[in-house]
Formats: structure tokens, sequence, C-alpha cells
């Protein structure tokens, strides 16, 4: 059996004046549980970079859509887009559990063309 490793989601934060440039902030937890998953010939997904990557694209005041109360937790829409987005992302490094994910179909083409849901 292989073991699967997803990083953390980004937290929604952003820099000061920068609305499309959210913080990096688990960089270094990204790197760590990478080489973690070389090192035990795990599988391993980027949750944290491709949602890094998409709140940036969507900009600070969509991706505040996907919070609860701050830029850590998320609210119904936001579990809902971002686990869109683990779904798509083990579809494509474990195609073998396709017959477990629900398909969707709009929500995943904005998610990698940077679009705001809708």
């Amino acid at each position: 059996m292989t073991q699967l490793f997803v990083s953390s989601l980004t937290r929604r934060a952003y820099l000061q004046g920068q609305p499309n440039n959210a913080s990096d902030s688990l960089a270094r937890e990204r790197l760590l549980l990478k080489w973690a998953a070389q090192k035990t010939s795990s599988i391993f997904v980027d949750l944290n970079r491709n949602s890094l990557d998409y709140v940036n694209q969507i900009g600070q005041t969509e991706a505040w859509k996907f919070n609860l109360e701050d830029t850590t937790h998320l609210g119904t829409w936001g579990e809902v887009v971002f686990g869109r987005m683990i779904a798509d992302l083990i579809q494509t490094a474990v195609p073998q559990l396709d017959h477990w994910i629900n398909e969707n179909k709009t929500l995943s083409t904005n998610l990698w063309l940077g679009l705001p849901p809708s």
C-alpha cells in the first residue's frame, strides 16, 4: 500500500497592499512534507502550492469569501472549493481512485483556469 501525503491548505493572508500576493507562510512545512514523501516513497500532493497559486490568481477579495472568520479556517463555500481542489489533485496523483470521487467539471475548470468559482 502506498501512502499519500497532502500538504496543508494555504492561509489566505495577503501582504499589506498586495491583493494578489498571499503570504507563503507554510513553505517550510510544504518542503518538509515533500521531503518526507520522497524518503518514504509516498505520493505527494501539493495542496499548499496549488491553493496559494489559486488565491493569488483570484485575489484577496474573492479569496476572503472562502474564510470562516479568519484566514486559516474555511467557511462552507471554502470547504466546497478547496475540497474540489483536493479531489482533483488526488485524481491526478492516483487515477485509480477516480471511481471514488464525484466530478464537478464547472468548479474544476474555474479552479485550474484561476477563475473565481461560480
